[in-house]
């Protein structure tokens, strides 16, 4: 868990991360110099309305009251406006962190595991928007709206402004005493959300076997125990934000009463004028109200500002320059003195491989367990880079290559695929939309897989055989007609005939394709790896 930064260190990571960061501090800006100006020029036209009152002069209210009417109504609507355009601007940004971060999932560069990932990509990244769409404006009126205010009460009243200015400058010592406790109190919370997300996603997913064993009943009292401490650090940030809004409140309102003090003393002795002191009584409060609003805001958007700091981390590893465009046709593949990286082993007891795949041939990759076939595979794919050497395609280097692109040309189907989606037809999809059902259905019965496409999966594929889900992978790769095709034991738990089905449609299929396998399997090329003598396998 990184620790957050301060506000201003993170709104300049995220304008430097996502230009539209910088629109949502423009509108800030703008929306809070317009709302200053129509403060003042209200509390100045309401006071001489006031004052004209009080001096039975109502003949000369009229065209006073037409003109505070529209003030008020251009106030109401910038007020209107803000949250919607905050939220308007800072929209983008959230779709285009999310879009990041998932490419760096996509491209392994996640540390942490799948519950907590997935905590930091979906409440993570829309707690990021309420931050921009929130405090950020917020936080730019809190700075423009009390310097301009005080700036004009300076020229109109300088001992109220003297005064306000005074216990303005004592504000920072109260909200950077509170502000540091309230950082490690979300610090706490945030930890304590992925650590209930992670622990959750693991019980569920091993309740069959807590189950079997009967340490099912534990598994939930430590669940129990997990949502308590997040309870608990939960309660704890509300008491330091109750406790950081009451002393701004109390503050706020002992000024505002000390300057109503002294320009009541000095209007009784006649050195000022009525409508000069209620302007000035009137814009007194509106100096702490954005202060109070930054500080309220700051507490709401507290998920935003600890999940920002390892979601900007996770993004920020991705390239700025974009690579070379994948290769639009069937590609020549070259392996030259490539070691797969093998987690506690070393790297040079590994063969170095050195083959070529033709373009639209098949390559088997055969050899004993361990030996670094899979990590080869995903090598290939873009998951994971190589220990050493490096792998060509159609003469590029495939790390020079982007990897959106190579993705898009791609297919990949591992030794224990996936089968995410609520059917068979979004199962194949994906979220693809220009794929139809007569193009799935035919897919299918290449494959002889005889499956409706409205047909129930359950979770993952429960519904079906270790084969089925196989074969409906394999169908999904196929369905994208990709120009490279990856496959890792694709004729695993399946019968003879099934076995015999598909590959007689792989070797029919055009495609470069590389096929790693324990069995004989028709190919063009078969590249075998030895077991290094250093360790058994």
């Amino acid at each position: 868990m990184s620790r957050a930064e301060s506000p201003s260190a993170l709104l300049r990571r995220l304008c430097a991360t996502s230009p539209m960061a910088r629109w949502s501090l423009i509108g800030a800006v703008a929306s809070g110099l317009v709302a200053l100006t129509l403060t003042v020029a209200q509390a100045v036209l309401l006071a001489h309305i006031l004052a004209l009152a009080f001096a039975d002069q109502e003949h000369h209210l009229a065209s006073d009251l037409f003109l505070l009417g529209v003030i008020t109504g251009l106030r109401v609507i910038v007020a209107l406006v803000q949250t919607p355009l905050g939220i308007h601007v800072a929209a983008p940004v959230r779709r285009d962190l999310r879009r990041r971060a998932v490419r760096a999932v996509l491209e392994h560069r996640v540390s942490g595991g799948t519950d907590d990932t997935v905590q930091l990509c979906t409440r993570g990244i829309d707690a990021i928007e309420t931050y921009l769409a929130g405090y950020v404006p917020a936080l730019v009126l809190a700075v423009a709206a009390p310097v301009g205010l005080i700036g004009w009460m300076a020229m109109t009243d300088w001992l109220s402004a003297a005064i306000v200015g005074a216990t303005i400058l004592a504000l920072p010592i109260f909200m950077v005493l509170l502000g540091l406790e309230a950082k490690a109190k979300m610090e706490e919370r945030w930890a304590e959300q992925e650590k209930l997300a992670n622990y959750f996603g693991d019980v569920a997913a091993g309740m069959a076997t807590l189950k079997a064993h009967n340490r099912s009943s534990h598994a939930v009292r430590t669940l129990d125990d997990v949502g308590e401490a997040l309870q608990t650090s939960t309660m704890t940030t509300l008491r330091v934000a109750f406790l950081s809004s009451f002393a701004l409140e109390l503050l706020a309102s002992l000024a505002t009463a000390l300057v109503a003090m002294m320009l009541g003393v000095r209007l009784l002795g006649g050195h000022m004028s009525l409508s000069t002191a209620l302007a000035v009584l009137i814009v007194t409060p509106e100096v702490y109200l954005p202060l109070r609003r930054a500080a309220a805001q700051f507490h709401a958007s507290s998920d935003g500002v600890a999940a920002a700091t390892a979601v900007l981390d996770l993004v920020s590893e991705e390239a700025a320059a974009e690579g070379r465009p994948a290769p639009r046709n069937l590609p020549v593949i070259e392996f030259r003195n490539a070691r797969p990286a093998i987690t506690g082993r070393e790297h040079d007891d590994l063969e170095a491989l050195c083959f070529t795949i033709p373009a639209g041939r098949t390559t088997a990759l055969m050899g004993p367990s361990g030996v670094g076939k899979t990590t080869l595979l995903r090598c290939l794919a873009g998951f994971e880079p190589l220990a050493h050497g490096e792998i060509v395609v159609d003469g590029v280097p495939l790390a020079q290559i982007d990897a959106s692109a190579w993705r898009a040309v791609v297919a990949w189907v591992p030794q224990d695929p996936h089968v995410p989606g609520a059917t068979v037809r979004e199962a194949l999809l994906l979220g693809r939309r220009d794929i139809t059902d007569d193009e799935l259905r035919a897919t299918l019965r290449s494959l002889d897989l005889d499956l409706d496409l409205d047909r129930p999966l359950g979770d993952d594929g429960g519904s079906l055989s270790a084969g089925q889900r196989r074969r409906l992978a394999l169908a999904r790769a196929l369905v994208r007609q990709p120009l490279v095709l990856i496959l890792d034991e694709p004729t695993a738990h399946l019968d003879a005939a099934s076995e015999e089905r598909i590959l007689d449609v792989l070797s029919q299929y055009p495609a470069t394709t590389l096929v790693a396998t324990h069995r004989s399997v028709p190919a063009d090329d078969v590249v075998t790896l030895r077991a290094p003598e250093r360790f058994g396998v």
